[in-house]
């Protein structure tokens, strides 16, 4: 069962789907925080029925997939050519 947390950030997405007639299947939501001192940390809230081999490929995918421009699909902020996220060394 969803908590209201998820119940409210699932509502969220299914309002503004990618495209017509899709259903949203799972979901991940990453998010920074910073604390008094300085101090960041990351937290993760994840979908109700999104199992954690969703979470774990829906988060390698974000990272290493190129994204196309193409603002109605969710990429808005983003240049207007595809985006590789270079990794660190």
């Amino acid at each position: 069962m969803a908590s209201p947390h998820q119940q409210q950030i699932r509502e969220c997405v299914t309002d503004i789907p990618p495209k017509p007639d899709v259903e949203l299947v799972g979901w991940v939501l990453m998010a920074e925080w910073k604390e008094l001192d300085g101090q960041k940390f990351l937290t993760r809230l994840v979908g109700d029925a999104t199992s954690a081999w969703q979470v774990k490929g829906y988060l390698h995918e974000g990272l290493n997939t190129e994204w196309p421009n193409e603002p109605a699909h969710h990429n808005p902020g983003h240049p207007s050519e595809w985006v590789q996220v270079p990794s660190e060394s």
